[in-house]
């Protein structure tokens, strides 16, 4: 089987039935000290292999928050993926790649590794109904889907917008949120994605399963929830934490 190439990709891939991770998924702190230290909390009870932190670390600052965070994750497990929300300022990116040693990767139009499972990422958001924040495209194009693209196929995607159609409908509206641009890349992908991690629609938080792959939402870290997905083979197993 081709594999995808990155600077993280190891020497040799393992088999699919020998493949295993315990990975914590969280995102939406929007800079609450409350939901960081309710995570930390978890991470040093749980002790996952790999935390995967889906964006807007804040609501448009500041900076240095994002600075501290991302060395704290650093603590917290062997290796930390992150990616931008819609709401993180553009200088995250930097901060992100400066914080990048020591397991953590900024994952934004990326690629990587972990526990024999590759890993494709894309922060920043499609359009907002009130624009304005950060970190959101233009329009919910090929665009905004492309840099994905170029990193699959992937065994796990990581996103801020979810895909159109899962875990992503408003509750003020009931409209789906969601990206068109990345349902038409995951449809594209054969096979496809064993598992898709987002955020972004707060109230969108749970799972749901599709032909094969399971979309995950950990709603928002500033109301103390996260999930717990535990991967053996091809295997997928979450536990909703917090978030009540």
């Amino acid at each position: 089987m081709d594999l995808p190439q990155s600077p993280a990709a190891p020497p040799e891939a393992l088999a699919d039935d020998s493949r295993s991770l315990r990975l914590l998924l969280a995102g939406d702190l929007h800079g609450s000290e409350k939901g960081l230290a309710w995570f930390y909390g978890q991470a040093e009870e749980l002790k996952p292999e790999l935390i995967v932190f889906v964006g807007d670390f804040v609501t448009g600052g500041p900076l240095s928050f994002v600075r501290d965070v991302l060395a704290s994750l650093r603590d917290l497990a062997p290796q930390v993926f992150v990616i931008p929300g819609n709401w993180d300022p553009r200088e995250s990116l930097v901060a992100m790649d400066e914080a990048a040693f020591d397991g953590l990767r900024n994952l934004h139009k990326s690629a990587g590794w972990a526990g024999g499972y590759s890993f494709a990422g894309l922060g920043g958001s499609t359009p907002t109904p009130h624009g304005g924040s950060p970190f959101e495209a233009v329009a919910d194009d090929e665009f905004f889907a492309d840099p994905l693209r170029l990193h699959l196929p992937a065994d796990i995607w990581v996103l801020h917008n979810p895909v159109y159609g899962f875990r992503d409908r408003v509750a003020s509206s009931g409209a789906n949120a969601g990206s068109e641009a990345l349902l038409t890349v995951f449809k594209e992908q054969d096979p496809a994605p064993r598992l898709v991690l987002s955020g972004h629609i707060h109230e969108a938080r749970g799972v749901d399963s599709w032909r094969g792959t399971t979309f995950v939402n950990a709603g928002p870290l500033s109301a103390c929830g996260a999930v717990l997905i535990e991967l053996a083979g091809d295997e997928v197993t979450n536990t909703m934490l917090g978030g009540d």
